[in-house]
């Protein structure tokens, strides 16, 4: 419930308020004339005594006239408190909780670094505050079989070329560079990841007004990886020294020069 999406959270609750009138509704028509009031064994003023009962509004023109009635009328209340509370709690639990709204490149990029291949991902900062004590992280995940014939899941680490920064306010090009120290030395330029293999990047920070961490992360498929290409330049300057981004060419591409004349 904190995690879907708001249409789907508002149609489950709007399902789940339906579900309970009706309900109680149909525990009122079992027994007739157990609401003043209302026509006997009529679902839809049975359907609208309920409404009342569970908002406890109670408008005075139909109230519970036997036993039975007050008993469900009772349980009713107790119901509707509940699912009241209930929902409070998670409106406020999701208007509360802070979403990093970090924006991943589409694509993972292999282009030339200082004479070396590396692999490259780009990360924006979608919000106008900033991220304090940034961190990200890049990770391969491999499906291998052992000796034993057994299959495991193994994660490895990539060494990257900076993965703190005490202010992330514009974007940040996420860099690891292909060398002795990598996971992925040695293979050809050009299948740096297979098909059983992905990159999860993720970010952490503190939200600097919500002065709340904020997490996310991403993956991306072999075939979601770019070979001999790199970013195309976003940032640029306008009078006043303000730095600007693009998020038009966010997650576009150029051919990478160097890759092409080493």
């Amino acid at each position: 419930m904190l995690a879907m999406s708001w249409p789907r959270f508002f149609f489950i609750s709007g399902t789940l308020y339906l579900a309970t009138n009706f309900l109680f509704a149909a525990l009122f028509v079992l027994e007739p004339n157990s609401i003043d009031g209302a026509r006997s064994q009529n679902l839809l003023d049975a359907i609208f005594f309920s409404i009342e009962t569970l908002a406890t509004v109670g408008y005075g023109a139909m109230h519970p006239a036997t036993l039975y009635g007050h008993l469900v009328a009772s349980a009713e209340i107790l119901t509707g408190m509940a699912e009241v509370a209930f929902m409070t709690g998670l409106l406020f639990a999701r208007f509360s909780r802070p979403t990093a709204r970090f924006l991943f490149s589409k694509v993972a990029v292999v282009a030339r670094f200082n004479g070396m291949p590396a692999l490259m991902v780009r990360v924006g900062n979608e919000r106008n505050n900033l991220i304090i004590e940034a961190t990200v992280k890049a990770s391969i995940v491999r499906r291998e079989r052992t000796l034993e014939g057994q299959e495991f899941t193994r994660f490895y680490d990539l060494p990257l070329e900076r993965d703190t920064t005490s202010v992330f306010a514009l974007s940040w090009t996420v860099m690891h560079v292909i060398d002795e120290r990598s996971p992925l030395y040695g293979r050809a330029p050009e299948a740096i990841l297979d098909d059983s293999e992905s990159l999860i990047v993720t970010m952490t920070g503190m939200d600097d007004t919500l002065n709340d961490f904020v997490h996310d992360r991403h993956s991306y498929a072999a075939d979601e990886v770019l070979y001999g290409r790199r970013f195309a330049d976003i940032l640029s300057e306008r009078e006043g020294d303000v730095r600007i981004i693009n998020f038009d060419l966010f997650h576009d591409t150029v051919p990478d020069a160097a890759a092409a004349t080493s």
